[in-house]
Parts: C-alpha cells; sequence; structure tokens
C-alpha cells in the first residue's frame, strides 16, 4: 500500500487508535534522509517553497495581505517576525512606501524579503529571535506562525520548568509597547500543546497529531491529489513525510528541546488581553481550521 493511502486509513480511524499505527508508520519510512530542516532553505524548489504554496499558507497569506492592503499607509513602518521566503510581501501594491524592519534567526530569509517588497520600501535586518531583539516603534507588527517557538505562557511558567527568559506574555508586552495605536497581526495554530502538557503524555501526543496530521498533513494530503505539477507533488508528500510525521518525534523531546509550544484560540486570547491588547478579531483563514489570524489593537 502507497504510504499516503496508509496515512488517510490511518487516520480515518478511532483517535485512541491512531498513535501506535502512526509511529508503526513512521518507523518504516524513518530510514529516508531529511531533504531539509524545517525553516532552513526558502528558495525555488525547496521544501519550504512547496510548504508557502500549499492551500493552508497560501490561504493565510491571501487573508494577511487582505488585511495589511487595508492598514498600512504610505510612509509605513512594520515589523515582521520571521520572514520567510518574503511572499506576504508580493502581490501588495506596488507603489506604497514604508520601512520594514525583519526579524528572523535565519540570514538568507532577510535577503529573501528584501526581494519581495515593493520598490519603496526599505527593509532594515534584525538577525535573532523576537525575545532576544529591541523592537522599534511601529504602526504594524506581522507575526505569523512564529511565537508557538517560545516555550510557556509567561516567564512564571518557564521557571516552573527550569526555563529562563522570557514566556510569550513578555513578548507580546513588548510588541504591545512597540506599537502606536497600530495592529499587531498574529497567526497561530488553533492547538494547545505548551508546557502545560508534559513529555510523553497522551493529551501531547493527541494534539501533535491533530494538528500536524489530522489537520495539516490531510490538507496537503488534498493537495497532492488535485496537482498536475510531478515536482511540486513529490515536495509535499516531503513536507507531509518530514515536517508533519515526524513531527511526532517532539511529544517525546524534553520541554526545553520540543521546539513547539502551541496555544489554541481560548490561551491566546488571555494573552492578548493580558499583554494589554484591547479590541482582538480573529477568523480562521483555512477550511482546516487549523491556522487562526488575531488582529489586535
Amino acid at each position: 500500500m502507497d504510504w499516503t493511502v496508509e496515512l488517510e486509513a490511518i487516520l480515518a480511524r478511532p483517535r485512541g487508535e491512531q498513535a501506535a499505527l502512526l509511529q508503526s508508520l513512521r518507523g518504516r519510512m524513518r530510514a529516508v534522509e531529511m531533504p531539509e530542516a524545517w525553516n532552513t532553505q526558502f528558495g525555488a524548489g525547496s521544501l519550504f517553497d512547496a510548504w508557502t504554496s500549499s492551500s493552508l499558507v497560501s490561504g493565510l497569506y491571501a487573508a494577511n495581505r487582505e488585511l495589511l492592503a487595508k492598514t498600512l499607509a504610505p510612509g509605513f513602518r512594520a515589523i515582521e517576525v520571521g520572514g520567510g521566503d518574503g511572499r506576504l510581501w508580493r502581490g501588495l501594491d506596488p507603489s506604497i512606501t514604508g520601512e520594514l524592519w525583519v526579524i528572523d534567526p535565519v540570514p538568507g530569509s532577510h535577503a529573501q524579503v528584501a526581494e519581495a517588497v515593493p520598490d519603496g520600501v526599505r527593509v532594515h535586518s534584525l538577525v535573532g529571535r523576537v525575545e532576544q531583539v529591541d523592537l522599534p516603534p511601529v504602526d504594524a507588527i506581522v507575526c505569523s506562525l512564529t511565537l508557538h517557538h517560545v516555550a510557556g505562557r509567561d516567564a512564571d511558567e518557564r521557571a516552573l520548568h527550569g526555563l529562563d527568559g522570557s514566556g510569550k506574555l513578555e513578548v507580546l508586552r513588548r510588541m504591545h509597547s512597540a506599537l502606536r495605536g497600530g495592529l499587531l497581526l498574529l497567526n497561530e495554530a488553533d492547538v494547545h500543546c505548551d508546557l502545560a502538557l508534559a513529555p510523553g503524555t497522551d493529551a501531547l501526543r493527541d494534539h501533535v497529531i491533530d494538528s500536524y496530521l489530522r489537520r495539516a498533513a490531510r490538507a496537503l494530503l488534498a493537495d497532492i491529489e488535485g496537482c498536475d505539477d510531478a515536482d511540486l507533488r513529490a515536495r509535499l508528500a516531503a513536507v507531509v513525510q518530514h515536517w508533519c510525521l515526524d513531527q511526532l518525534q517532539v511529544v517525546e523531546a524534553q520541554v526545553a528541546d520540543r521546539d513547539v509550544y502551541e496555544l489554541d484560540v481560548a490561551h491566546w486570547l488571555e494573552l492578548l488581553a493580558a499583554a494589554g491588547f484591547r479590541s482582538v478579531q480573529h477568523r480562521y483563514t483555512d477550511a482546516w481550521h487549523l491556522f487562526v489570524q488575531y488582529q489586535a489593537h
């Protein structure tokens, strides 16, 4: 049986039966070398390029562009946390002017964003993680699928698990202070797998499966079925195998090594309010109800 057909069949079974079957499938496929680590390559032909071309992510970018087109005035000042390949900025009004500070630990991402923005937008590069760099005063902050790399709701919860430094709340408060009454555009998956769920627990395992396989992988498999480009189909299949199925390994990782600390909608709304944002709207950006766009002022 083709492994994608087997994966679909597993995900159609009762939730309590899926974990063991998925681990078995992953074990039989583990000999295949990982072609590209997540968020390390951004050029044409990369897995990241395939991921951002998927219906899940292209829908998210479209929702963000729609909002930014209404929000960014000429001469804007904005921050983007996690630049990726700059795809967000393609398709915006080419005549718009402004300044954009890109925060990303991968230097290659900054060059990609600089190539993608309109000619009238000046890009400033801040290489590092958002909790490590100073934030300039701006009108808008775009933070797309990045804050889930910050462990813990706040510094106190981090300390309980032996981690120092800022949690999500402290980062959101810094963003609120940097905004001049403007917009925080936040995108995150609607799933809970933060520090409150200990490694190896059934709840953490089920939540990771729900996010990366029941929703993300099945959306990508649907894209593969409708795709005529053989190369893109192959890269999307590699994303499912290495960026979705292999995420099962985070369930057993120690908390400092998990790298995925998601929050569901209810918890994000609590944190945004605690950080000082008084007006928050949110909506799903895909049919699988995986990714959520938060508009916070």
